[in-house]
């Protein structure tokens, strides 16, 4: 039954993520043509098209006013035939890194916030998630814990005891991608200006994922990752 509410869900809207990936390989475009050449970028967005297409009933269903995490899902959904692409290239790690952090700002800039993260609404949406998150409804969902801020450091704060970006990548078996998605992050506290700090991630092997974020805070630009705390692997 799960599965089949997973992919009525997100069959419904096909027409529009496929779209949405169109418009994301537009923004991506000229990265993509420097890296790999303008032939090579028809290769790019055939296969890359035809293969998010067929992700698209496997993205989990962890919907319920769970909005910002559905994004995120659809979000590495969207990422995936690339990272894939890159490392059929024979790209290295470090090259797939950059090459994702860039796209990431790419999109970032084009594409607006739909939510103020520090909003009241907002935050006792995620207050309330966070209590139903336990119940564990949905097998590909996050776990997590709301964390008051200090009053100084950081406005709030999320732990994540589970991640659905971790396990939808697993059941992808591409989990090795994890430390990358996770400094993607950076991106969009970047292009929104707020700050984000982590010392940790689950997709680096961590239990948990120590988000804290600050509405008078900035978030500089974190790729290369090796002066982050979270990133485990070296260059």
């Amino acid at each position: 039954m799960a599965n089949e509410e997973n992919k009525n869900y997100y069959l419904k809207k096909k027409r529009t993520l496929m779209r949405t990936f169109k418009t994301g390989l537009i923004i991506v475009k000229d990265i993509l043509i420097e890296q790999f050449g303008g032939t090579k970028f028809e290769e790019i967005s055939a296969i890359t098209t035809k293969e998010f297409e067929a992700l698209i009933p496997q993205i989990p269903y962890v919907v319920e006013n769970q909005n910002h995490l559905t994004e995120a899902l659809i979000n590495s959904a969207l990422l995936l035939p690339f990272l894939r692409f890159f490392e059929k290239e024979g790209l290295n790690y470090n090259e797939i890194g950059r090459l994702t952090y860039d796209m990431f700002e790419a999109f970032f800039k084009v594409i607006p916030s739909t939510d103020d993260i520090f909003s009241e609404e907002y935050i006792n949406q995620l207050k309330e998630n966070a209590k139903k998150s336990k119940l564990r409804k949905y097998e590909g969902d996050w776990v997590y814990d709301f964390i008051e801020g200090d009053g100084g450091t950081f406005t709030f704060g999320i732990d994540y005891y589970e991640c659905g970006l971790f396990k939808f990548y697993r059941s992808q078996g591409v989990e090795h991608f994890m430390p990358i998605v996770c400094v993607s992050d950076f991106t969009g506290a970047q292009a929104y200006g707020y700050g984000l700090k982590r010392t940790q991630t689950i997709g680096n092997g961590a239990a948990i994922c120590d988000f804290r974020f600050n509405k008078n805070g900035s978030t500089p630009r974190a790729w290369p990752p090796d002066h982050l705390p979270e990133f485990k692997k070296k260059f």
